[in-house]
């Protein structure tokens, strides 16, 4: 670091998935980036961490010391967001192994999360593979498949009036269903009533389309917004297979967030973590007109435009005015380590030798000019060959569906394997999650969850644990009076729209910020062409900076200062 330069455009605070791949858009652009993060890792809340790291994170959020607040407050901000924490002692073997998300994900395969890693080049870094299964429990009939395409509702045990009726109902989810007489008077209604009422389903059938297929919390969700939330799966189902979600490699977002950043730095973004900003000067309060960032054990200060940052890493010094945040709720959490996986019980034959597990997902290894995932081809399944173990799959629990469980929320387990380069071979991580009330403590509640998880493996008790509560507010980006500064929002923790969101609240922000840019020094973002005398001569006009713009011949494998 002896030999930096200092000067900046934007100084980002924060490698959450948001400000990875703002970051990334901004240098691509031409735009001079300094990112800082507080932690040691790549991505904030959304990082993935070994077993090791794990441990030491949960430990500072529940341990008390004496000054527990950075200079940003950051732990103190970490305490409030993450807490309740608990984990067993002792520490698995081949901890390094493991690559434990913060923030669990599935990832569309059609949305804007997946358009901006093939636009920048990140899918190239990465490995992803298809989700296998979805499933849904009940105490009474156990775990049941739930069919999310029409070759898994004609493979299913569902009868054939069942048939139709489902399959009627996901033409017409997937189609423009907005000012359709179906839906009339009923945009507002809880989904399951409308579902009754329309398309005579069963309770069950119910209950997997709210809660398995949609995503619902609750059965209060609304209908219109159910049916935009279900349009968006059912439409992103057959563009890499027949589910319509990808699980990323190594742990998901953080590893995604991670490439964003490689990017950034390629293109000559400076990444400095681990290093806390003990003194912010604001541009009002020196005689310059940039802000002035003095970092711990750096000598030399940097200097910026234009500053962002995650809401967590806010410096107390820049005043910025308070926001004022949705009412939050809470997540009971829980990371569970077990080493059998989940028979899920088997679709019936299609008849023409396809299968489950037929194929997987893997990144593209070398092939520059392949930035989609490509196709792996499996071991085939025959009548006579036993299927691989599940490596990827979402169990959903209704409400009430689990003794002790909640009565009015849905839960979720997210469950993946060594295919996802998560876990070593055999083992498999669990992430349960659960809706709960202020005065719950989350351990007694996902209990109920984790115990009928290791009983479906024929499991006694897993190899590791960590319980917690998790903090969920959405505050909107900052838009301050000090236009300069910035606030990333923090995408909700929602298994399959936190990556979506990200990636839109990455955009906005980032067309934001090249605004500001433009405002201050306007004469950096505009090109002159020649004209004639009947032009006026020289002609000037402003600078278009895309998004992503095209891609040119990867230089992605090198360069980046850190």
């Amino acid at each position: 670091m002896t030999d930096l330069d200092g000067n900046f455009d934007v100084i980002i605070f924060g490698t959450g998935l948001v400000e990875s791949i703002v970051a990334a858009a901004l240098s691509k652009a031409g735009v001079k980036v300094a990112h800082l993060d507080n932690n040691p890792y790549y991505g904030g809340n959304e990082a993935s961490l070994n077993l090791d790291e794990l441990a030491s994170w949960a430990d500072s959020r529940s341990t008390s010391s004496e000054n527990p607040e950075t200079v940003f407050g950051y732990l103190a901000a970490q305490r409030n967001k993450f807490f309740s924490i608990s984990r067993s002692s002792l520490i698995p073997d081949h901890s390094r192994h493991y690559s434990i998300s913060l923030a669990p994900s599935l990832i569309p395969s059609v949305g804007p999360l997946i358009s901006s890693l093939i636009a920048s080049g990140v899918s190239r870094y990465g490995g992803y593979r298809l989700l296998e299964r979805v499933g849904i429990y009940s105490s009474g009939s156990g775990l049941q498949n739930v069919p999310g395409s029409k070759e898994d509702i004609f493979r299913s045990s569902l009868s054939l009036i069942e048939k139709r009726r489902l399959m009627r109902f996901l033409v017409f989810a997937s189609g423009e269903f907005e000012g359709s007489k179906e839906l009339q008077g009923y945009e507002q209604t809880a989904f399951p009533e409308f579902l009754k009422s329309k398309f005579s389903l069963t309770h069950e059938m119910m209950d997997a389309i709210v809660y398995a297929l949609a995503f619902c919390s609750s059965d209060t969700d609304s209908t219109l917004f159910a049916l935009t939330r279900l349009r968006s799966y059912l439409r992103s189902a057959g563009r890499y297979g027949a589910s319509p979600f990808l699980v990323g490699h190594y742990g998901g977002l953080g590893e995604i967030a991670q490439g964003f950043c490689r990017v950034s730095a390629v293109n000559g973004g400076v990444y400095i973590l681990d290093k806390k900003a003990k003194k912010i000067t604001t541009p009002s309060s020196t005689s310059g007109d940039k802000f002035v960032v003095q970092l711990d054990d750096i000598p030399e200060p940097l200097t910026a435009d234009v500053l962002v940052t995650a809401p967590d890493q806010i410096f107390e010094s820049l005043h910025l005015p308070q926001v004022q945040d949705t009412p939050s709720s809470l997540l009971a959490r829980c990371i569970a380590i077990i080493d059998k996986p989940i028979p899920f019980p088997p679709f019936l034959s299609s008849g023409d030798g396809s299968s489950e597990g037929e194929t997987e997902w893997a990144s593209t290894t070398g092939d520059e000019d392949a930035d989609e995932p490509s196709l792996v081809p499996g071991a085939p399944s025959g009548a006579h060959v036993e299927a691989p173990p599940i490596d990827t799959s979402v169990i959903i629990f209704p409400p009430s569906s689990v003794n002790g469980g909640s009565s009015t929320k849905a839960a979720q387990a997210f469950i993946t394997g060594a295919g996802t380069l998560s876990a070593p071979q055999g083992k498999y991580v669990v992430y349960l999650s659960v809706p709960i009330l202020d005065d719950e403590d989350p351990e007694p509640l996902i209990e109920p969850y984790l115990g009928a998880i290791l009983s479906l493996a024929y499991a006694s008790e897993p190899l590791f644990k960590l319980t917690y509560a998790q903090r969920v507010s959405f505050p909107p980006s900052s838009t301050t009076d000090q236009s300069s500064i910035s606030v990333s929002p923090a995408p909700p923790p929602h298994l399959a729209e936190i990556s979506d969101f990200a990636s839109s609240a990455a955009e906005t922000l980032y067309f934001r910020i090249i605004d500001i840019l433009k405002l201050r020094s306007p004469q950096a973002w505009t090109t002159e062409s020649s004209g004639g005398a009947s032009e006026g001569g020289d002609v000037f006009s402003e600078l278009k900076v895309p998004m992503w713009p095209p891609l040119e011949s990867s230089r992605e494998d090198e360069g980046g200062e850190e």
